[in-house]
């Protein structure tokens, strides 16, 4: 029953999105959001910037979160509940939406009719990603192979809400990346800096200021017990579609890792991906730091002086700071067979790059004698932007609407 419910649930809501292409909209009204609502990413740091670049234009924040809108509101700018009649009003009458995921996040696909819908997306993609992810366990979100998947696929995640008019990439040769995992013409991919790097560009006061401003207490208090050591390193590790509990895999021994940082007065942070399952307590440990999730790394990444990863795209990132970056694939074989597939070879897109394949290698590279202070990312050049033009979206944008 439930099941046949949602069926006709979402045959409405198809129904009503053609229905709401029949409504005038305006080309001053542009609505943001993040993953899940969240102040984050990609959405956030051009949402700041497009308000003060274009008060013309009405740009309005929509989530979920009552914490965010009351803190946005606080700062001066337009924030809804995403299922107020507000924020439903506004659906129906915007002509853009931006977002770093999906327009699901601004409003329900049924208000969502002609509407111009940009995917900033959240990272230049190493693994597969949306229509280009043949294997693993999400994999029938894009290609179902049995009616009982095509009818999973339709009442959890339609094509509906995969439905996108443009993205940005960071250089010609992802292009066609993007291209084939949202179903793009080439035309519809803008090459341009990713907003979410803008702290990268600023100076340490500009840096600073935005903090104070924006930022939680929760960073500013890390920024202070920075001051305490040598060097901050920070792991990152992408998430697993069919493991989400890696990480007692990954770092099965805190008491060594932290006795290495320890002996080298460094600060490991650790940042696990939103869908990752950690519970473990490390606060028990004085050279090891679990990052509160809420916190927004990019205005922190430029304290810190090593990033340690595996297949998340934040090195791509990091590599414009030209700090060192160690690669840790430990599970390298078994995440290409179980999760996702690489848009290139990992060998080529770490060549020169420290890596680590085992837990006791990872320490032997944090070790005082490994670690310096800078790092070659030549071997990446072709896939980064090093402009700093963030205007690049919002010019496209209102060609696009023109």
């Amino acid at each position: 029953m439930k099941t046949f419910l949602n069926i006709i649930k979402w045959c409405i809501i198809y129904c009503c999105h053609y229905i709401s292409c029949l409504i005038p909209r305006s080309k001053r009204l542009w609505l943001y959001s993040s993953l899940a609502g969240k102040f984050v990413d990609n959405a956030k740091y051009l949402f700041i910037y497009a308000n003060k670049s274009n008060p013309e234009i009405r740009h309005v924040w929509i989530c979920e979160s009552d914490e965010v809108i009351n803190y946005l509101r606080e700062r001066g700018y337009e924030c809804y509940h995403k299922k107020s009649a507000k924020a439903i009003f506004l659906s129906l009458r915007a002509s853009v939406q931006v977002y770093s995921s999906y327009s699901v996040d601004i409003c329900n696909p049924a208000y969502s009719g002609g509407v111009f819908r940009f995917n900033l997306w959240h990272g230049t993609p190493l693994k597969k990603i949306e229509y280009d992810i043949t294997k693993g366990p999400i994999r029938y979100l894009y290609y179902p192979t049995s009616f009982c998947e095509k009818v999973k696929r339709f009442i959890y995640s339609p094509p509906l809400t995969k439905k996108h008019h443009a993205a940005i990439a960071a250089s010609e040769k992802l292009k066609p990346i993007f291209c084939s995992a949202f179903r793009l013409k080439r035309e519809n991919v803008v090459i341009g800096q990713h907003p979410r790097l803008m702290p990268f560009y600023w100076n340490r006061n500009d840096l600073i200021k935005h903090i104070h401003e924006f930022e939680t207490k929760a960073l500013e208090n890390l920024l202070v017990r920075f001051r305490s050591y040598d060097k901050v390193c920070v792991y990152m590790p992408t998430w697993r579609d069919s493991n989400p509990e890696f990480l007692a895999q990954a770092l099965p021994r805190f008491e060594l890792l932290n006795k290495v940082c320890a002996q080298n007065n460094m600060l490991f942070l650790l940042k696990t991906h939103i869908n990752t399952v950690f519970n473990e307590d490390v606060s028990m440990y004085s050279n090891i730091e679990l990052v509160d999730r809420n916190i927004d790394m990019y205005p922190l990444l430029p304290f810190t002086q090593i990033l340690i990863t595996d297949y998340s795209s934040i090195f791509f990132d990091y590599a414009l700071l030209k700090r060192r970056i160690i690669f840790y694939p430990y599970d390298l074989n078994e995440y290409l067979d179980a999760s996702r597939e690489f848009y290139f070879s990992y060998d080529e897109i770490t060549k020169g790059s420290m890596i680590a394949y085992d837990f006791h290698q990872l320490l032997d590279l944090l070790s005082e004698n490994n670690v310096v202070a800078e790092g070659d990312a030549s071997c990446l050049d072709d896939y980064l932007n090093t402009t700093s033009d963030f205007d690049v979206t919002i010019k496209f944008i209102k060609q696009a609407i023109a």
